[in-house]
C-alpha cells in the first residue's frame, strides 16, 4: 500500500478517536447523531472500541504485503473487535426517538 493510503487511514482513525473521546469525556455527539443517540457515553465507548478494531484490521490486514500472513490472525481479531464496537454503538441509539428528515 502507498504512503498516502496509510496516512489517510491513520487520519481517519485519529478523527474517530477524537469523536469517541469527546463522547466519553463530555457526552458530546456530532450534530448528525445528536437526536438519535440516547446514551452518548456508551456510544463514545463503542466508537473507541470500533476504532481500535478498525486500526488492527487495517494495519495488520490489507496494509501488509500479500505474502506475509503471520499477522492475519490479528486482522481477524480486529474485525471482530470492530463488530463489537458497532454493536455497542447501536445499543446506545434510541430507536424510538423520531429523527429529523428533510421535507
Amino acid at each position: 500500500m502507498s504512503d498516502t493510503e496509510v496516512t489517510l487511514a491513520a487520519l481517519l482513525i485519529a478523527v474517530l478517536a477524537g469523536v469517541g473521546i469527546g463522547a466519553v469525556a463530555r457526552g458530546w455527539t456530532p450534530l448528525v447523531r445528536r437526536n438519535s443517540v440516547a446514551r452518548p457515553r456508551l456510544w463514545g465507548y463503542g466508537i473507541l472500541v470500533s476504532d481500535a478494531g478498525l486500526a488492527a484490521f487495517v494495519f495488520f490486514g490489507p496494509f501488509q504485503s500479500p505474502g506475509d500472513s503471520r499477522l492475519a490472525p490479528f486482522a481477524v481479531v480486529g474485525g471482530v473487535v470492530l463488530a463489537v464496537g458497532i454493536l455497542m454503538q447501536s445499543a446506545a441509539v434510541d430507536r424510538h426517538k423520531p429523527t429529523k428528515t428533510a421535507s
